[in-house]
């Protein structure tokens, strides 16, 4: 777990980094291209930190089962309120169905018998969450260097 702890940290600080870059030279670029990397960054970042707030959470608390939806929730409306109105309702639901996917995965992961997926032993649906876990972590840090890339003036 302290790995997955470490990945949500690491994803969060990439996200609030991108965010306050963002926030600082959206000014500099045409709408089309903010709300392309909004909804770019949204999606990703809602996933991912819904996945690892999925994966930390105990699963026999029913009081956080929202928690991961409203985190993407959240990104989505802060990402969104960087550009005009109308998308802001963009970021929403990219950010909202980023959370309810990420979350979706993090069930699954932890429970492979809800899609009938044989698995045999404990270790190999850690392994596979561990795994899972690591390739989100590197595909959010992917996009957020490219939109950082692409930022870049």
């Amino acid at each position: 777990m302290l790995l997955i702890i470490l990945l949500f940290i690491w994803n969060l600080t990439e996200s609030g980094y991108v965010y306050r870059i963002f926030k600082k030279k959206h000014l500099l670029f045409d709408d089309r291209f903010t709300k392309t990397m909004c909804m770019a960054i949204t999606m990703i970042s809602s996933f991912a930190l819904a996945l690892y707030l999925e994966l930390l959470l105990p699963a026999n608390q029913k009081n956080f089962y929202l928690l991961p939806i409203l985190g993407g929730l959240f990104i989505g409306w802060k990402f969104g309120a960087i550009i005009k109105a109308p998308a802001t309702l963009n970021g929403i639901y990219n950010g909202t169905l980023g959370g309810i996917m990420g979350m979706m995965l993090g069930v699954v992961l932890q429970n492979p018998a809800l899609c009938d997926i044989p698995i045999e032993s404990e270790a190999m649906i850690v392994k596979n969450m561990y795994s899972l876990a690591i390739f989100t972590a590197c595909l959010h840090a992917l996009i957020s260097h490219f939109i950082r890339y692409s930022i870049k003036v």
